[in-house]
């Protein structure tokens, strides 16, 4: 039987990631600290270990039928021939221009004639043309926060998450460039039968997981008549299900599918037209 072969991160946060979207897909990877392969034959996955940065590499050189990799380094990386399959929704940050505290940057042209540091020359030269700005680019493959203040650069262009790292080394992040979560990849040529659907199944599995962390089961009472009010107040999946309440006609118990990002911006509206006993479930897996 032919198996697919998956290139995760060695190690961090994108590694732990990773492990704990498979987990929730039913594949446990369960490889020792120091093992590059781990073999999943119930399911039919090969998982090998390697640098972020040689992911797109054993893709694009079909060692690897897939990969899990930051989109900020497959945009580094820049090679056509690999295709995002789908965004897997962690793993989140962006890459940003900053600068001291001290400094005074008020406008994209204010970078004309400066110094930027960065790990990701390719991205910051794209942005830096796109938007006629003469900059020269220091390329650095670490603690390009120091940059600013040993005098190797005026500003930096490095990834932020929370900000901590840049408040740490009194940086002030001025201006984001690109957005970037965990992608999985794979190289733009079609999959043997066999393969391909072993990819609809991971497909299935990834895509059932990612709907139920961006979603929540919702239930509540409401007086009948402002049914069609609260189903415009919340986005749901598909038509609610409606349940009769003993002792009470005129009111129901409604269950629904609701997208949990707008859940608590709309919490408000539901209460203003006489929702009550309204509560919230988290859902472990969701099939459309």
């Amino acid at each position: 039987m032919q198996k697919l072969s998956v290139v995760l991160q060695k190690s961090g946060k994108l590694s732990d990631g990773c492990v704990t979207l498979f987990q929730r897909c039913g594949i446990e990877i369960k490889a020792a600290k120091n093992q590059l392969l781990f073999q999943d034959d119930a399911f039919g996955i090969d998982f090998i270990f390697a640098r972020d940065d040689d992911i797109p590499g054993l893709v694009e050189n079909n060692i690897c039928d897939l990969g899990i990799v930051g989109e900020n380094l497959l945009q580094e990386y820049n090679a056509d021939s690999i295709n995002i399959v789908t965004k897997l929704g962690f793993a989140k940050c962006r890459l940003s221009l900053a600068h001291l505290k001290t400094a005074n940057f008020s406008s994209i042209n204010d970078l004309n004639d400066k110094s930027i540091a960065t790990s990701y020359p390719k991205i910051l030269s794209g942005f830096l043309r796109a938007n006629n700005v003469n900059a020269k680019i220091v390329t650095m493959h670490g603690s390009v926060e120091l940059a600013p203040q040993i005098g190797i650069a005026d500003v930096i262009c490095d990834l932020v998450s929370s900000g901590a790292t840049l408040k740490e080394n009194g940086l002030v992040e001025f201006m984001v460039i690109a957005k970037s979560e965990a992608v999985l990849i794979n190289k733009q040529n079609s999959f043997s039968d066999s393969k391909q659907a072993l990819l609809d199944r991971l497909l299935l599995r990834i895509t059932g997981v990612l709907q139920a962390e961006r979603n929540r089961y919702i239930m509540m009472h409401i007086d009948r008549s402002r049914l069609p009010e609260l189903i415009k107040i919340l986005p749901g999946g598909e038509s609610p299900t409606i349940l009769e309440l003993q002792g009470m006609p005129q009111k129901i118990a409604v269950h629904i599918v609701s997208l949990e990002e707008v859940f608590w911006d709309t919490i408000e509206k539901l209460k203003e037209i006489g929702a009550s006993s309204i509560l919230v479930i988290p859902i472990e897996k969701m099939i459309f």
